[in-house]
C-alpha cells in the first residue's frame, strides 16, 4: 500500500498532475466561435479565419471548487484563459498568512509571467473551465498575429492600473469604502450580466473577501450590514447582492460618478 506524502505541497502537485491528465469531453471542431471568452483580451486579436490555429494550440481543463491549478514556484510553462467560473490568485507570507491578490472571471488570463516561474497560487473558487495554451506556442502566435500581441499588451497595462487601484483602496480607504469598492469591482468584472438590476454573484466566501481587502471577517460583515442598512444594497443571500442605488454605492466607495 502506498504511503501518503508528508509534504502537503507534494500532495498538491500530485492532484494538479491528475487534473491536467483528466480527459476533457469532446468539443466542437472549433469551439472558439462559441466560447464565452472569445472577446477576451487574449483571444480577440485573432481574426475568425485564424481561430482554427488558435484552437489547435489549446486544450480544455475543468476544475472543481477549491482545486489548485498553479503553485507558487512552479515552472510557468502554461498560460490559461478563464472560460467560465471564478479563480483566485493567492500568496502566502513566511508565517503562513494568506493574501488574495485578485479574482479572475470569464476572459481573464493566468500565467504569462515575466520569467520562467509562477509567483502565486491559482485556485478555483467555483467550478471552473479554462483554456490552456503552451507558453512557447502562444508566444509564436503573438509573432504571427501582431493584433493579438497588441491587445494582450493593452490587457497587461489594464492589470497594472487595477493593481494601483487596489493598493490605493487598501492604503487609504475605510472598511466600508473597501467593501463598496469591491462590489464595484465585481460589477465591472461580471460586466453586469443579465437584465438591469440582476443581483451580483459573489462565488467567494466572506473569508476570501477579507483576505483580499486586508480586513477581518467580522469587519467585512459589518460593512455589508452598513451598506444594507443604508439601503444601498440588498443581501439576497450569502452569494448574491442586489445593488439598489449604484450612485450611492459609488459615493460609499469614495468615488465620483462619471
Amino acid at each position: 500500500m502506498a504511503l501518503a506524502s508528508d509534504n502537503p505541497r507534494d500532495e498538491q502537485r500530485d492532484v494538479k498532475e491528475r487534473l491536467l491528465a483528466r480527459p476533457a469531453p469532446p468539443a466542437p471542431k472549433i469551439a472558439c466561435f462559441h466560447c464565452p471568452a472569445r472577446t477576451s483580451d487574449l483571444c480577440r486579436g485573432v481574426a475568425d479565419k485564424d481561430l482554427e490555429e488558435l484552437f489547435a494550440s489549446s486544450s480544455r481543463i475543468r476544475l472543481k471548487a477549491e482545486e489548485t491549478l498553479i503553485l507558487d514556484g512552479d515552472e510557468a510553462s502554461t498560460v490559461y484563459n478563464v472560460i467560465s467560473g471564478a479563480m483566485r490568485l493567492t500568496r502566502l507570507s513566511g508565517d503562513g498568512r494568506r493574501q488574495i491578490l485578485g479574482f479572475l472571471f470569464t476572459g481573464n488570463y493566468i500565467g504569462l509571467t515575466p520569467d520562467t516561474l509562477y509567483h502565486f497560487n491559482a485556485e478555483a473558487v467555483s467550478d471552473v473551465e479554462l483554456c490552456a495554451f503552451d507558453r512557447r506556442r502562444l508566444e509564436t502566435l503573438f509573432k504571427l498575429h501582431p493584433a493579438m500581441e497588441a491587445t494582450f499588451r493593452a490587457m497587461a497595462a489594464k492589470v497594472i492600473d487595477q493593481t494601483y487601484d487596489l493598493l490605493f483602496t487598501l492604503g487609504q480607504r475605510t472598511a466600508v469604502e473597501r467593501v463598496a469598492s469591491f462590489l464595484l469591482y465585481l460589477r465591472e468584472a461580471e460586466q453586469c450580466p443579465g437584465k438591469p438590476g440582476a443581483p451580483l454573484h459573489l462565488p467567494m466566501t466572506r473569508t476570501d473577501i477579507a483576505d483580499f481587502l486586508g480586513l477581518t471577517i467580522e469587519t467585512v460583515s459589518r460593512s455589508f450590514t452598513k451598506l444594507r442598512t443604508d439601503k444601498i444594497i440588498h443581501l439576497v443571500d450569502a452569494h448574491r447582492v442586489e445593488v439598489l442605488r449604484p450612485d450611492l454605492l459609488l459615493a460609499a466607495a469614495g468615488e465620483e460618478a462619471p
